[in-house]
């Protein structure tokens, strides 16, 4: 499959957010390091309660919350391993989340971007975790749309159907942002959205992803693929 390619001037720019713009993974590490100290191997224990438990449930399981889809996965790994943690601890990463902070380059990139067209995200949160990041990088978005707007979270089609609805655009019209081979890239580029994959933790793609439009390290070159400069 080929991905689609950029287009001259994009309709709207779409966004994953955590991962992409919002050191999420960060957060969540810090926390868990928080939780469990020094003796447990939580880059470790992240990657089981990842794509053992909180990727399955995104993927497979039936729509919840993401507050709730957090807590009952952190909770379902923690009894898997033999770590104790309460259930008003697990149902603090979604705090955790919300007060994440962006990475370093996502503000000023935003800002330059946001002056060339709507931007807009599409993520697997929720309404009050997505506002007070998006407070966080000064509300950068036209259209926010979540799992909870549709019932479904990502790759599920119906959540780049709708931002694609909001602003009026076809789909080599856009062009989607993301850091996730598993969630974004599978839906995005078999729609035919321009896609360029973050990749941030310098991943090797797996061969049942499709290869997006273009990867980059980070946000830092984005403007100029687009055609602008910082």
């Amino acid at each position: 499959m080929s991905a689609a390619p950029l287009p001259n001037k994009p309709k709207v720019i779409t966004f994953d957010t955590y991962g992409t713009l919002i050191d999420w993974d960060g957060a969540l590490r810090a926390y868990l390091t928080l939780l469990f100290g020094p003796d447990v191997d939580v880059a470790a224990f992240y990657q089981r309660w990842y794509y053992g438990h909180a990727l399955p449930a995104v993927l497979d399981e039936p729509f919840k919350l993401y507050r709730d889809l957090l807590t009952d996965t952190l909770l379902a790994a923690c009894e898997q391993e033999g770590l104790t943690v309460t259930r008003e601890q697990a149902e603090r990463l979604g705090d955790v989340m919300a007060d994440a902070p962006p990475f370093a380059d996502t503000n000023p990139v935003l800002d330059v971007l946001r002056e060339l067209c709507p931007l807009a995200t599409i993520s697997n949160s929720q309404k009050d975790i997505l506002e007070a990041s998006a407070a966080k990088m000064n509300d950068p978005f036209t259209f926010m749309v979540t799992g909870e707007v549709v019932g479904a979270y990502k790759p599920a089609a119906p959540l780049f159907e709708r931002v694609l609805e909001l602003a009026q655009a076809k789909p080599d019209e856009a062009v989607h942002i993301a850091q996730s081979q598993y969630v974004d890239l599978p839906r995005s580029v078999p729609m035919g959205i321009p896609t360029i994959w973050i990749n941030r933790q310098g991943q090797a793609l797996q061969p049942e992803h499709p290869a997006p439009t273009l990867e980059l390290p980070n946000l830092t070159a984005l403007p100029r693929a687009l055609g602008l400069s910082l």
